[in-house]
């Protein structure tokens, strides 16, 4: 499973400039909250916790993160496949 939103370009894991935005991002989208603060304490970065919930998520959950990146990573090959056919 491979959830494909729609709207602007998700963060990705490996690009360092973006990872804390991946990390609320992800955060958001797979971990039971109804304020921030159920996210996060407030001098926890959102890397810290991230890795924290990485750690305690279901298999379930780890499988669809993996396959996230792995889209991302299909894309990049893609894009460079036909911009080295030019």
């Amino acid at each position: 499973l491979i959830p494909v939103p729609m709207g602007p370009r998700m963060p990705r894991r490996d690009q360092q400039a973006v990872y804390p935005k991946y990390c609320r991002l992800m955060l958001i989208l797979f971990k039971p909250w109804r304020s921030v603060s159920d996210l996060k304490k407030g001098t926890q970065s959102w890397t810290e916790v991230f890795d924290e919930f990485r750690h305690t998520c279901s298999p379930a959950i780890t499988y669809i993160l993996n396959n996230m990146q792995i889209l991302h990573e299909c894309k990049d090959s893609r894009d460079d496949h036909f911009a080295n056919r030019r």
